[in-house]
């Protein structure tokens, strides 16, 4: 009889969705943290229902032969990155099996095979941007696995450049001399609460910025000092203030302590304009590669009116403009809207137009156009939902090419959009985190004739 506390032998058979390494015991799936397929383990116990348990490895009894020794020495405690015990290769071929396993389900998978996944060339500094965070009485880094209050004090991290790390070690050292108090975000108490670090990889400009309870903060200006004389390529260092009790990265006030509040980057031959709190790509390179799909899988030729919901900054929107004869965008953010008319002028794009507006709301889209030709969406990890698919099945735009972030609920969306007589042309993953089990996907999707 099992029970918790038990210890099992297990070998691990594949990596589900949420990152975890899954075998069967008794025909029991048992899900373990920081498993190898492969790996055959000795494990304990923690939870355990009628259709599955959960374990922790106790020790690993023969190793898998993707299991790997992590490289940063935070592995286990911070909650950055989890897949660093495997080999990069096992890290891109499991993505690849969750979403085929994801999409499984859904009629007409079998005749539609998922592509090789597009894996990252260098899968280490690849972040274009961090967020780090501070914690009493003088930590400052990521979040500890599972806890919203408990910072691991980095002291090194390979997802973003050196450069940010150099940022990181500064503010710490700067922070410790000046004896100025991190944030409780238990009591709401000190002044520091986050650093933001964005790199324009293609352009190399940097932009730092500091953000901290309401009060002042008299020593900003001998920071900039400090940070422009260590790290090179400063762009510009930000002090913004957020006095609400939400930990979440956000501004009721920036002030510029050194340079300009934005960087250029360049993504698909056009430059976008990104300030403190706007949304892009994180890795610069494999969001290129991705843009290259979307191209493909929309086959524009010159002609087409195309749609592009959730479009945030014009990423997609502006990068089909030159192939279209008219695009529009869709956003709920007006701050992203006005970023998108920005970054369009920017680039001399003239044909697109971009309205504030809910996804499901494409009355936009019939006002300017009887149907767009196709019909982008790149929604959030909670997809676009039945009101979104059901509008966009309504309007029946012949092609549709959807950018998911998240497997589960992309399958969702599609099975509704299927029943308004779509199916599946084409599946691309591309690995845009490599380190963790998040994976993108871009789907296109032909509608059925006479449906």
């Amino acid at each position: 009889m099992l029970a918790p506390g038990m210890e099992i032998m297990l070998r691990v058979d594949r990596l589900s969705g949420d990152g975890r390494g899954v075998g069967r015991l008794n025909g029991l799936a048992v899900y373990v943290d920081a498993a190898a397929p492969g790996d055959v383990i000795r494990a304990r116990l923690t939870r355990l229902t009628r259709a599955r348990a959960e374990a922790q490895i106790v020790r690993v009894e023969e190793p898998s032969s993707s299991r790997v020794t992590p490289r940063c020495p935070h592995v286990g405690t911070c909650g950055g990155c989890l897949w660093q015990h495997l080999d990069y290769h096992a890290q891109a071929a499991a993505k690849e099996a969750i979403v085929t396993e994801s999409l499984r389900g859904l009629g007409g998978l079998s005749e539609v095979r998922v592509r090789p996944i597009i894996a990252a060339g260098d899968p280490w500094h690849f972040r274009n941007r961090m967020e780090f965070s501070f914690q009493p009485p003088d930590r400052v880094g990521l979040h500890r696995r599972g806890r919203w209050d408990e910072v691991v004090d980095l002291q090194t991290c390979f997802l973003p450049s050196p450069r940010t790390v150099t940022v990181l070690h500064v503010v710490r050292e700067f922070m410790r001399q000046h004896a100025i108090p991190c944030y409780d975000t238990r009591t709401h108490n000190g002044f520091l609460r986050h650093i933001v670090v964005r790199e324009g990889r293609a352009t190399g400009e940097l932009l730092v910025a500091l953000i901290t309870a309401a009060g002042p903060f008299p020593e900003g200006h001998d920071l900039a000092q400090r940070l422009r004389q260590e790290v090179p390529g400063l762009t510009g260092l930000l002090w913004a203030v957020n006095a609400s009790k939400s930990d979440a990265v956000d501004a009721d006030a920036v002030y510029v302590l050194h340079g300009r509040p934005f960087i250029y980057e360049r993504l698909g031959g056009l430059t976008f304009k990104l300030g403190l709190l706007t949304f892009f790509q994180t890795n610069t390179v494999q969001a290129e590669r991705m843009l290259e799909v979307v191209r493909e899988f929309a086959g524009l030729r010159g002609t087409e009116h195309v749609a592009d919901l959730y479009c945030g900054v014009g990423t997609f929107a502006l990068a089909l403009a030159g192939q279209a004869s008219q695009v529009i965008g869709i956003e709920a953010l007006r701050a992203a809207v006005e970023a998108a008319r920005e970054n369009a002028a920017l680039n001399g794009i003239t044909n697109t137009t971009f309205y504030t507006a809910e996804a499901a709301d494409l009355r936009w889209v019939l006002a300017l156009q009887s149907r767009p030709d196709v019909l982008v969406l790149d929604p959030p990890r909670a997809g676009a939902g039945v009101a979104v698919m059901r509008a966009i099945g309504a309007l029946a735009p012949p092609r549709v090419v959807y950018v998911s972030c998240n497997p589960t609920t992309l399958a969702s969306d599609l099975r509704e959009l299927q029943g308004w007589g779509y199916e599946m042309a084409a599946i691309q993953p591309v690995d845009l985190f490599p380190h963790t089990y998040h994976v993108e996907c871009v789907v296109q999707l032909q509608r059925i004739a006479g449906r």
